[in-house]
């Protein structure tokens, strides 16, 4: 039991950003040089500014040193989280079950879900996928634009029905300008104005588990959301 525990859980940090790492060096050969250009540029102003604020003092100057170190590494380690997130979301752009992508960022934070779509149009492939946060309840749509609106509206009424009261948003992503990108939509979301504190969430979410009596839709195939992460650090 233990061993099946761990193997199902889901990799830590350090794994996820070599893996995201080995994915960057196939698709964006010019992330590496950015990033070290970009901490190293940090690296110097920090330095440079300091040694002018310190008026060349050896210990302040050894300080602001160490400041400029540990920032250009982090704005070098940011440079390349975030060219791995860019580079993941345009590779599965157009790949059925990408939203779980989005579903994946969101969860990481303080958003409650699960990469499963609640509802699946089997034959379009249209799929619905629901988060609930700070912003009150939140349903992603993908598929043909029409039917997945009609999908939407459907979970949209089922929400409100045992969750009264509680806002919900939907949102349609596309790539062909009739939706939101599915690069941006995470950040759509985090934008939305908080009306849920943590345990108005826990209970919104404990009702809509309730409702769920299915045993969960699979992802048709295509994108597999348990394989490819985009990192917890995306903004």
């Amino acid at each position: 039991m233990a061993k099946e525990t761990k193997a199902n859980k889901a990799p830590g940090f350090f794994a996820q950003f070599g893996e995201q790492v080995r994915f960057l060096r196939g698709v964006d050969r010019k992330a590496f040089p950015t990033a070290i250009l970009i901490g190293v540029a940090t690296f110097v102003v920090i330095t440079v500014l300091g040694a002018f604020l310190t008026n060349f003092q050896f210990l302040g100057l050894a300080i602001w040193t160490i400041l400029g170190l540990v920032a250009g590494y982090l704005s070098a380690l940011l440079t390349l989280t975030n060219r791995a997130n860019k580079a993941i979301f345009t590779k599965y752009a157009n790949e059925p079950g990408r939203i779980s992508l989005t579903v994946g960022t969101l969860t990481r934070r303080i958003y409650k879900g699960t990469n499963q779509p609640v509802a699946v149009n089997a034959r379009t492939r249209d799929m619905v996928f629901r988060v609930v946060g700070p912003a009150g309840v939140v349903l992603l749509g993908e598929g043909t634009k029409n039917s997945t609106q009609q999908l939407l509206e459907d979970e949209r009424r089922k929400v409100q029905r045992v969750a009264s009261g509680v806002t919900v948003h939907t949102f349609y992503s596309s790539e062909d300008g009739n939706g939101v990108p599915i690069h941006v939509l995470h950040k759509k979301v985090n934008k939305l104005k908080r009306t849920l504190s943590k345990s108005e969430i826990r209970a919104v979410q404990n009702r809509l588990a309730a409702m769920d009596s299915r045993g969960g839709l699979p992802i048709p195939k295509g994108i597999d959301p348990t394989k490819m992460r985009a990192s917890k650090r995306i903004q």
